[in-house]
């Protein structure tokens, strides 16, 4: 058995705080190190699928809490850049047979319901940046900028895409930049095109956007363009009123209610697979491990999914050797292919051609419901 007394997780995102929470729950010692001052410092939000949701149920998030920050979608419609309704997934219905819901929700909500449930005010430390890992046979040890040093039985790597702690157990990674960089937004906004609980996915010709009800009477909305790396992402509203003026009008009725100090700009960028996450008394999870783009919806709800796994293997009879070996051999193939998947997701849902658009609408216009309802429970229960 790991017999583990103390944990050091560095990187106080979903992964690292989901990690804290189930470990603390199996009665470990875990401190977080997170080099940001704040939680979240942008409004940003994500699907997190039922079969991530029951995860995130079984350490204490009950469904009162996600509704303070999310809502449980009943329907994703998918619709070409005008607006025609391609196809109907019934997340709802599937997601009540999995057992839990699917959610919309606030990234914030979910990190601060996270810290919440922890409990204790000195787990997880802010303005902590890791910029070094050392470690011998029985202990492991995150150097911070400060000097000071935090040591345990174990370091785990949460550290996101441009982690610290990944270049120690794995050296220099290689990431690659999927030529898309997204516009995103969260504000209060009703509309009659978007009832309550649904998600309207809307493919266009080179961009893909959506609009999601996130409960408590507020959207989150998001365009992703292509783009090149590196440029000034910088867009105000009027030029993305123009750069949508033809399509579906639920998407212009979003951007001309948000101000430009509400805009986020982000570049989707994925990782190229690592040889390995482990090193000695180290490992890696998230996206410090197998970062993906957002186009298969899956980043946060495979974070989740290695934070239970870890903590389960790391409290089980195994072996601290023995529990690290098997959590990348159960997850590495996993979420290899999730990255994979998210690379063919941005190519279908955002084709440059007219022809191959209207061949691609066609398509899902002719998919029987049961294949959708089969769709839907895929992406739901994490098979997909």
């Amino acid at each position: 058995m790991a017999k583990l007394k103390k944990v050091v997780i560095v990187g106080g995102g979903v992964g690292g705080l989901t990690t804290a929470l189930a470990l603390r729950r199996a009665g470990v010692e875990v401190e977080v190190y997170e080099k940001r001052t704040k939680l979240q410092q942008q409004a940003t939000g994500f699907t997190i699928w039922s079969y991530a949701i029951g995860h995130l149920m079984s350490q204490g998030l009950e469904k009162e809490m996600l509704d303070s920050f999310g809502a449980a979608i009943e329907r994703t419609e998918i619709r070409n850049q005008e607006g025609r309704l391609i196809e109907m997934m019934p997340v709802g219905e599937v997601s009540r047979k999995l057992g839990a819901p699917s959610y919309d929700m606030l990234r914030a909500g979910l990190l601060s319901s996270l810290v919440n449930l922890i409990g204790d005010a000195g787990t997880v430390k802010m303005g902590s940046e890791c910029v070094g890992i050392e470690q011998d046979e029985g202990t492991a040890t995150a150097v911070l900028a400060d000097g000071s040093h935090a040591t345990g039985d174990l370091v785990i790597g949460a550290d996101g895409i441009h982690s610290v702690v990944r270049t120690h157990v794995s050296g220099k990674a290689r990431l690659s930049y999927s030529g898309y960089s997204a516009i995103v937004a969260v504000i209060p906004f009703r509309h009659p095109l978007l009832p309550d609980g649904h998600h309207v996915e809307i493919w266009g010709r080179g961009a893909k956007a959506g609009v999601a009800d996130v409960g408590n009477g507020q959207i989150r909305w998001y365009l992703t363009h292509k783009f090149p790396a590196g440029k000034d992402l910088s867009a105000n509203k009027k030029e993305i009123l123009e750069r949508i003026k033809d399509w579906y009008e639920l998407l212009i009725a979003a951007v001309n209610s948000t101000e430009d100090s509400e805009l986020v700009h982000t570049e989707a960028w994925d990782l190229e697979p690592l040889k390995t996450w482990v090193k000695g008394r180290v490992v890696l999870l998230g996206d410090a491990a197998h970062a993906t783009t957002p186009f298969a919806a899956m980043g946060a709800n495979i974070t989740i999914e290695d934070s239970i796994r870890l903590a389960e293997l790391l409290t089980s009879e195994l072996s601290l050797d023995d529990a690290l070996k098997a959590f990348q051999e159960h997850r590495k193939k996993r979420t290899e292919d999730v990255v994979k998947k998210s690379r063919m997701m941005a190519k279908i849902t955002q084709v440059h051609s007219p022809i191959l658009a209207w061949l691609r609408d066609q398509a899902f216009l002719h998919m029987p419901p049961e294949k959708m309802e089969q769709v839907a429970r895929e992406m739901a229960s994490g098979e997909g």
